[in-house]
């Protein structure tokens, strides 16, 4: 079996909702198994390492949003990559210095069941069955009429190459660790509970 990581962070409005048992119990139905995890009030260096000041994030992440004004038939006179500005900065702004729970998930397909349970990042879109399916009622609308990043419940990375480079942007080696549960055999194997 192939294992893979992701990295995970339940986000300042589901700490203060007080869902993380909920959401940390949503990966462990879904057969991954937690091998890091650490309650933090992220720096503002960290989180703006962790949404770069790159174009190769800036300009999808400004790309994707001035679609969605175009989609409300609302005309925004910014380049993407200005957009984009506004958004990492306003993302600084909202999840530095609050508490959050870092969280590293290993399993077979982690980053694809992990953004899975996450759901779609517009929780208006996310399937029920999902985290921001199940609990959110944010828009785009409502954090724009509020002047904040929008409430997403949840981080979960996007790629395997997302999630190894946050992976070491949060946490330390000696913070991983690396031990087996009997459920694995279960998942994993062909001759677990075989009478003989």
């Amino acid at each position: 079996m192939t294992s893979e990581r992701t990295f995970i962070a339940v986000k300042p409005e589901s700490v203060q909702r007080q869902l993380i048992g909920e959401l940390i119990s949503r990966f462990e139905r879904r057969g991954l198994k937690l091998i890091a995890a650490k309650l933090m009030a992220p720096s503002e260096e960290l989180i703006g390492k962790h949404y770069p000041d790159d174009d190769s994030w800036l300009i999808p992440t400004g790309t994707r949003a001035l679609e969605s004004y175009q989609a409300k038939g609302e005309k925004m006179d910014m380049t993407p990559r200005e957009l984009a500005m506004e958004i990492r900065q306003s993302l600084i702004d909202y999840y530095s210095n609050r508490p959050m729970l870092a969280m590293i998930w290993q399993g077979a397909h982690a980053v694809e069941l992990g953004r899975k349970t996450a759901g779609s990042t517009n929780p208006l879109t996310a399937p029920l069955g999902s985290i921001r399916g199940d609990y959110s009622q944010e828009s785009y609308a409502v954090a724009d009429k509020l002047g904040r990043a929008m409430q997403t419940l949840i981080h979960a990375s996007g790629s395997v190459e997302d999630a190894e480079t946050e992976i070491k942007l949060w946490f330390k080696k000696d913070e991983i660790l690396d031990y087996d549960l009997v459920m694995s055999q279960v998942m994993h194997r062909n001759d677990w509970g075989r009478i003989k």
